[in-house]
């Protein structure tokens, strides 16, 4: 008994749970993984090329695509990569996501993790590369498009009516709340003559013993959303 390997049965994703969807989730093995992924596409054209990465602890890593789908210079791109990484140990996926991903200094993501199964295929089967690591539950995907952040994984067991509507709605969703914090601050401080009267006036007097000015305020409301969130 002890000279066997204890590890964490395929349980439910804690992350990314769904109503209606499959339920299991990666584990920390990547073996357990990658089975999960071919279980869903067993095709011969989904490869997978292994790594080993970090000098000490010689961490497992694949790198899974779909032969003939995903663009081979994305495939040849993301291996070179990873063979140019040095560091003596890869105790987690994020610490590959540092090294591969494009640009450090941007408020969006390049890269994406995921603990679903289901993502990462039909990301594979859209024609992305996934990066399984040894020790983590989280998958890699790459490349990801901005529009990638508006859709959700159930997204993919609704009518596509359905789910073309929800994706359009958090669209439109994100446009309001770019626009809105800036449309109040102009309106208010520098077009008045915009504003009816009757809501001139009340603006004004609820804002008669506010100390601070109105892109305070918005910047206040923006941070006190993202602590909530």
């Amino acid at each position: 008994m002890g000279s066997k390997r204890s590890r964490r049965g395929v349980e439910e994703p804690s992350s990314q749970s769904v109503i209606r969807g499959p339920k299991d989730g990666f584990t920390e093995n990547i073996s357990t993984n990658v089975a999960l992924l071919r279980r869903r596409i067993k095709s011969p054209k989904l490869w997978k090329i292994d790594r080993k990465i970090g000098s000490v602890t010689q961490t497992d890593v694949s790198v899974m695509y779909l032969k003939g789908t995903a663009d081979e210079s994305v495939v040849n791109e993301v291996l070179q990569r990873l063979d140019r990484i040095e560091i003596d140990g890869i105790l987690e996926s994020g610490y590959i996501e540092e090294f591969i991903q494009d640009q450090m200094l941007t408020p969006f993501p390049t890269i994406i993790n995921t603990e679903r199964p289901d993502t990462v295929a039909a990301s594979i089967l859209e024609g992305q590369v996934a990066v399984l690591v040894d020790g983590t539950p989280f998958v890699l995907v790459m490349p990801i498009t901005f529009l990638k952040f508006f859709i959700a994984s159930e997204d993919y067991y609704q009518r596509f009516d359905i789910s073309s509507f929800l994706r359009l709605l958090r669209v439109f969703a994100f446009a309001i709340s770019m626009v809105l914090p800036s449309l109040y601050i102009a309106i208010t401080n520098f077009h008045q003559e915009m504003i009816p009267t009757t809501l001139l006036v009340s603006l004004a007097a609820q804002r008669e013993g506010v100390p601070f000015p109105a892109f305070f305020e918005a910047l206040m409301m923006e941070l006190i959303f993202e602590v909530l969130y």
